[in-house]
């Protein structure tokens, strides 16, 4: 899957989301070595597999990613090779505190 097609079909690579963002991975791109393909899959991060980015160091450093119940750190070169569909971001909704109401004598 190349950048271009992938970008058209709502898919970014998993490097991209950011930080507390939710994605469905969808592929890992054919560029990618047979090796590194297999102990990613081991790791978890296999096709449909729900994944969040928690956080990132500073200066382009490792990425931390919770999947399958745990967190994982990857280089951005690995998470560049992971394709991902990100989950629709809602809008946050205001805290709504109920009205105090004062009964007037």
């Amino acid at each position: 899957m190349n950048r271009s097609t992938a970008d058209s079909q709502g898919v970014v690579p998993l490097s991209s989301l950011a930080a507390g963002q939710n994605a469905t991975i969808e592929d890992i791109t054919i560029n990618c070595a047979d090796y590194i393909r297999r102990r990613l899959h081991m790791l978890g991060f296999g096709h449909g597999r729900s994944v969040t980015k928690i956080r990132q160091a500073p200066f382009g450093g490792p990425m931390v990613f919770h999947v399958c119940d745990v967190q994982m750190c990857l280089r951005r070169a690995q998470a560049d090779m992971i394709m991902v569909r990100p989950a629709p971001q809602t809008a946050p909704q205001p805290a709504v505190e109920p009205c105090a109401t004062t009964a007037l004598a």
